[in-house]
């Protein structure tokens, strides 16, 4: 359906109050006249940016596809057909836009070409699928897998720092950044990062009170009667990732494109140390956050406080990052397992090859960046108030990181914009 060139006389009709009717579109409740005719926000946004972006849309069965609240996001034909049918004034749209055109832009006008786009956060989400040595799409029988041991925990957890890398470099805005400023952003939330695909390949699957590591390596709710202490240890964050993470996602029921926009959203943080220029990130953030926002409007706004359901799993998520890499540390000091480089680097600010010596970890909201609101960090303590000669060297700049985050010729086809096929107009 193409909403073409504008023309005929220019109405003025403004959003009223409906009181309880339904909306003419899709039957959900309205909040009132918008455009011309009794809709649903979720409508009203959709005929929105359907003129205003002149979108095309095709019908694949025969133009006459049920639209109502459960399925309206079935058929962006038959619905933006639904919404002119019901009265909705393409001019109403023009309108509003000639009224507030010496204003300030909106937020959906300052997103609709700036930032990475929803596909683009869906692409790279694809290729680090790819990457992945477990099949999303194959049955998993935890009774086959082996049992998480320490140093399978700690090699699971270099594959996947290295995917994120390669996962951020295919986001073009991060592959223009400033080399300082590409390894604060790995650096402020690589935890996070890890726990998110983490809890996501165990959603996907299914599991319940297992998770799923990248290798093909399962981290158990219950060891076996007799397991030593290491594997208890494991098992404490695991539990945590299961009831905290997982369990919402499955409840919430996120979709590919919200869990996109949701890593995205973590990765962006302008608050991480060591930007030479945050607002840049922080612009980056809160173009992907609207983009989020009109998406859920779009297709999911009959899941109530679904964007904020979304937002809440980033505290518990900062809260098991920080219990992780405490373990981590630990595991260090006393040299119970191997630290790979790369776990060091991102993590620690060192390599065993530059500095061997205990480093505390920078937990607080202001090193290297938090999504918590409040000022103090939970206590712990392998966070002493005065660490001494103790800090890690968060300014020496990482030589493996730089090495991965040369520029890769061979991930730029996944920037390919999807072909499409010819639309046919009203």
């Amino acid at each position: 359906m193409a909403a073409g060139a504008v023309g005929g006389p220019v109405l003025n009709l403004p959003s009223v109050p409906v009181g309880n009717a339904a909306c003419a579109i899709c039957g959900d409740r309205a909040t009132g006249k918008h455009y011309g005719a009794a809709s649903c926000d979720g409508c009203k946004g959709f005929f929105r940016r359907s003129v205003r972006k002149n979108h095309q849309y095709t019908c694949r069965l025969m133009r006459k596809c049920q639209i109502d609240k459960d399925k309206r996001n079935q058929c962006r034909y038959c619905r933006l057909r639904k919404c002119f049918r019901a009265g909705m004034k393409k001019e109403a749209v023009q309108n509003e836009r000639d009224r507030i055109n010496n204003r300030p832009p909106s937020n959906e006008n300052q997103t609709e070409n700036s930032g990475p786009s929803m596909e683009d956060l869906l692409m790279a989400a694809r290729h680090i699928g790819m990457l992945e040595l477990v099949n999303p799409k194959e049955d998993v029988d935890p009774s086959t897998k082996r049992i998480a041991g320490l140093n399978d925990v700690c090699d699971s957890m270099k594959e996947q720092l290295l995917i994120l890398i390669e996962w951020a470099k295919c986001i073009k805005e991060f592959d223009t950044l400033p080399l300082d400023d590409k390894v604060a952003l790995l650096r402020a939330h690589a935890g996070e990062h890890l726990l998110l695909g983490l809890a996501r390949r165990s959603q996907i699957h299914k599991l319940t009170d297992v998770l799923l590591l990248g290798n093909d390596c399962i981290i158990m709710r219950n060891y076996p009667e007799g397991s030593n202490q290491q594997d208890l240890d494991i098992s404490k964050v695991g539990v945590r990732v299961m009831d905290e993470l997982v369990e919402p996602l499955k409840k919430i029921k996120i979709d590919d494109t919200e869990f996109a926009c949701l890593k995205a959203i973590v990765f962006f943080d302008p608050n991480a140390k060591g930007l030479s220029n945050s607002e840049t990130i922080r612009t980056l953030r809160k173009n992907i956050q609207i983009k989020l926002e009109n998406y859920i409007s779009d297709y999911r706004c009959h899941l109530t406080g679904h964007f904020g359901d979304i937002l809440l799993l980033l505290p518990a998520l900062q809260s098991i990052s920080w219990q992780m890499i405490e373990q981590i540390q630990f595991v260090k000091l006393f040299g119970m397992a191997h630290i790979d480089n790369l776990l060091q680097e991102i993590f620690f600010g060192t390599t065993s090859e530059v500095n061997d010596t205990i480093t505390s970890i920078p937990i607080s909201n202001t090193a290297p960046g938090s999504y918590m609101s409040s000022n103090e960090s939970p206590t712990s303590p392998l966070t002493p108030a005065n660490t001494g000669n103790l800090s890690p060297q968060t300014d020496q700049m990482p030589v493996m990181i730089l090495r991965d985050l040369a520029p890769n010729q061979d991930f730029r086809f996944f920037k390919q914009e999807p072909s499409i096929e010819p639309e046919t107009s009203f």
